[in-house]
């Protein structure tokens, strides 16, 4: 590769944040996947609380490839290295990656049971406005948080009178383990919560979210065997 000539560095001079995005999307795209081996980007508590426990099942599938997981609270196109494959919420940043297919979700509140305590559920909806609720509050907003919720579930005029806020939905899942309130959960994601009992459902309602999983290929990805299994693995185990 040639050096720079004078008119890129003169661009890069005048619009120096502009060249380190650039740099910064160059070194993301960059293959970093050795033969044998595929790298998967995965939101933080998507990578803990769906992915991790059952990466087993993958490991058995292909004990011939090597799965390289990298996680962050952070969007794919802030990853910091190469990938294959991504996994991140819909409405995020996701540069020139590719999607490669997408999946529903559910959203609805969840709690501990010693949150609770004597309270029986179901609560109504209009109960939720006088308990503590654990808001994941982040600029941009890229996800779903309970002004949204409120509104989209039938009461646009909730006042939550006692709201916890956190800038990591992972600290926001903590938060409600730990008996500190109510969160708003992601069902793909809490799904085993649920099913320990470390979670119940204070409620009934539920929101739809269509196309909420996204999966996405790097352009550098290629048509690599091991992209290609990660990818039908992914596929089987959202269907279910």
């Amino acid at each position: 590769m040639g050096e720079p000539h004078a008119g890129q560095e003169q661009a890069a001079q005048r619009h120096p944040e502009r060249a380190d995005d650039v740099a910064a999307e160059a070194t993301r795209l960059r293959g970093s996947a050795r033969g044998g081996e595929v790298v998967l980007f995965c939101q933080l508590c998507e990578a803990f609380y769906w992915l991790t426990p059952r990466l087993a099942g993958f490991h058995a599938a292909h004990p011939e490839i090597e799965l390289r997981l990298q996680s962050s609270i952070r969007p794919l196109t802030e990853s910091g290295g190469g990938f294959d494959v991504a996994i991140q919420t819909a409405g995020r940043p996701s540069g020139t990656s590719r999607l490669a297919f997408a999946v529903d979700d559910v959203v609805f509140p969840v709690c501990s049971p010693d949150y609770l305590g004597e309270t029986t559920p179901p609560l109504r909806l209009e109960a939720l406005q006088e308990h503590r609720l654990l808001s994941h509050r982040v600029a941009p907003q890229d996800w779903l948080d309970w002004p949204d919720f409120f509104a989209l579930a039938g009461l646009p005029q909730a006042v939550a009178k006692n709201v916890m806020a956190f800038d990591s939905y992972p600290l926001v899942l903590q938060a409600a383990i730990a008996g500190q309130g109510i969160a708003l959960g992601w069902r793909r994601t809490v799904s085993g919560l649920l099913a320990d009992g470390s979670l119940l459902r204070p409620c009934r309602e539920s929101l739809d979210r269509p196309r909420e999983f996204c999966v996405y290929v790097s352009p550098q990805a290629g048509n690599r065997a091991e992209t290609g299994a990660l990818l039908a693995w992914l596929r089987r185990e959202l269907a279910s």
